[in-house]
């Protein structure tokens, strides 16, 4: 009943915020900023000490993808409503003068490589960035509504690729940003927040843990979905 009441109030909110700003006039605002957020990202220390940086595919973190090749550390990234899983871009196979160009979240992009999941293999994820409707200052995000990022982050943790240092960087406009957000266990806490006018810390210190609740997942997501077939898999084999 709680989860519910989260829920309810979350999408409250959201609607009261979509209603006050306009899609377009908030990516806009965002975008228009997309230069100046990826270089307070560059300055904060846990992107300064990461390896391996997922970035959401879209036109706002495109330049924060260049400049996580750039910087050295390999860029992930999820196909297309993940179904085809997740890509990675090893800065150390590409000539530095094209490491800008293979910043690219389009197929095909050479430099991309699929993670194969299903070998076995794992890539430790040491800092995740998340666009937000609207942060608050104790670490909760308002997402667009569709529970992608969230299952997302899940997945990686399902898979093995996430580590009790691994951070949380929300993306949100400066006029969004609230003192507390409600959230339920299957919500990505955040630990900073960026917007286009400054950079805080939140007040959430916890480590990122992010069940998949699978009694929500029908079947035809399951089958669209490679990651999630193949974690459910797993999970029947474990409990037989």
């Amino acid at each position: 009943m709680e989860g519910h009441r989260i829920f309810a109030l979350k999408n409250a909110l959201r609607e009261q915020l979509t209603s006050a700003t306009e899609a377009t006039a908030f990516d806009a605002l965002l975008l228009a900023s997309a230069g100046k957020i990826a270089e307070r990202l560059r300055r904060l220390l846990v992107y300064r000490n990461a390896s391996s940086v997922l970035v959401p595919p879209t036109a706002l973190f495109r330049q924060t993808g260049v400049n996580v090749l750039l910087d050295g550390k390999n860029l992930v990234f999820s196909s297309p409503q993940m179904h085809q899983g997740f890509y990675l871009v090893n800065p150390q196979r590409i000539p530095r003068p094209q490491r800008a160009a293979a910043a690219s979240f389009r197929s095909p992009n050479p430099w991309a490589r699929r993670i194969v999941h299903r070998g076995g293999e794992k890539v430790r994820v040491d800092l995740l960035l998340m666009p937000c409707l609207s942060a608050s200052r104790d670490g909760g995000r308002l997402g667009d509504g569709s529970g992608l990022m969230d299952l997302q982050v899940a997945c990686l943790g399902a898979l093995g690729w996430l580590h009790p240092r691994t951070a949380v960087v929300g993306i949100v406009p400066e006029a969004n940003l609230l003192d507390t957000i409600p959230m339920k266990s299957t919500d990505v806490f955040l630990h900073w927040i960026i917007t286009e006018h400054r950079t805080l810390q939140t007040t959430w210190h916890g480590p990122v843990q992010v069940p998949i609740v699978w009694e929500l997942l029908d079947k035809k997501t399951l089958r669209r979905i490679d990651v999630l077939f193949f974690l459910k898999g797993q999970k029947i084999s474990s409990s037989t």
